[in-house]
């Protein structure tokens, strides 16, 4: 078979499954008297004892809660691993040992952006990026770290008003961290909203780097099902977590607007649908950033309350441990 006859029938693969998401989608809408998934009394006795990873842990350097604190509440939550996003902290480390997943780069790219903009977060010669690229080879390869992120890229509209900013995903500092997550099996997680050109990059990216993960903040914030599933079709390498997809954070900021994926009514039939359709790519987060840590075990509970439960045992133990703990290599 010629080589542009494979592309052909490999398009047809994603594009026939892409249609089975969108007709298994309008099916549910069109058939469910309700508009939320159900669950069963065994999936809400399992949801609040289950082992969560969360990674959209931030163990900020600057102003963070103590190692004390964060040891505290994910015991007291029953959250066995966190991390996953910055910043990279030797103490947390040392506190949690392998129940930390360590991240490194998004400390670095704040820095540069609140010195040099929007623009500075482009050139990879930036001292502070350099200096970066080299200890992130020392970390990877001495086991210390296990990925970049979190990496704003566009997030023109999410967000803090302070840090918002579009740049392009696919450019020379993200490509260098790809290369190094790459050489070590490592992750790039990657705060953006989707539109054609993070599409087009994201795609790129996890293609030319086929041994990096990349992990979708907030399974991109303001995207749809359908938008994820596209990217999931294509690259068994691109993964999303859903913090910030419920209702707690709106609550804490007073906003008066639906949640994305889940709220005190269940998760929403779509959500359900796109975890279904692709159980090994998503995992959950809680994102207690900005000053948020008090309200940890509120994020965590709207977890166990109003997404686990609706789900099967199978797929549960998968989204809320299961897929992080094969994903960030880490021991159960």
């Amino acid at each position: 078979m010629s080589f542009k006859n494979v592309m052909h029938l490999q398009y047809w693969f994603y594009s026939m499954k892409n249609l089975i998401f969108l007709m298994a989608s309008l099916t549910i809408s069109l058939v469910s008297t309700n508009l939320y998934a159900q669950h069963s009394a065994e999936s809400i006795e399992l949801a609040k004892t289950i082992p969560i990873a969360d990674v959209h842990m931030h163990t900020y350097y600057r102003g963070g809660p103590s190692s004390s604190a964060f040891l505290e509440q994910m015991d007291k939550n029953n959250v066995r691993w966190g991390g996953a996003v910055g910043d990279y902290r030797a103490d947390v480390a040392d506190k949690l040992k392998e129940r930390y997943i360590p991240a490194i780069g998004q400390m670095e790219f704040m820095e540069v952006f609140f010195s040099r903009g929007a623009s500075g977060l482009l050139d990879d010669e930036n001292w502070t990026f350099k200096r970066l690229f080299k200890n992130s080879e020392e970390q990877f390869a001495n086991g210390s770290v296990k990925g970049f992120g979190e990496l704003h890229t566009d997030n023109h509209s999410s967000g803090p008003l302070n840090i918002r900013r579009t740049i392009r995903t696919d450019s020379p500092v993200v490509r260098k961290m790809y290369a190094i997550a790459n050489k070590y099996n490592g992750f790039v997680q990657i705060h953006s909203q989707q539109d054609e050109n993070f599409t087009t990059d994201i795609l790129k990216l996890a293609a030319d780097f086929p041994n990096s993960i990349t992990v979708l903040s907030h399974c991109l914030p303001a995207s749809q099902p359908r938008d994820i599933a596209n990217l999931f079709s294509q690259r068994k390498n691109i993964v999303c977590e859903m913090s910030a997809t419920g209702s707690a954070h709106n609550k804490i900021l007073g906003i008066n607007r639906p949640a994305r994926a889940f709220d005190d009514n269940g998760l929403r039939p779509a959500w359900r649908n796109l975890i279904e359709t692709y159980p090994d790519q998503i995992m959950v987060g809680t994102d207690a950033c900005c000053g948020w840590f008090n309200s940890y075990s509120d994020m965590v509970a709207e977890i166990r309350n109003n997404l686990l439960p609706y789900l099967s045992a199978e797929l549960m133990e998968k989204i809320a441990y299961k897929n992080a703990v094969r994903i960030f290599k880490l021991k159960e």
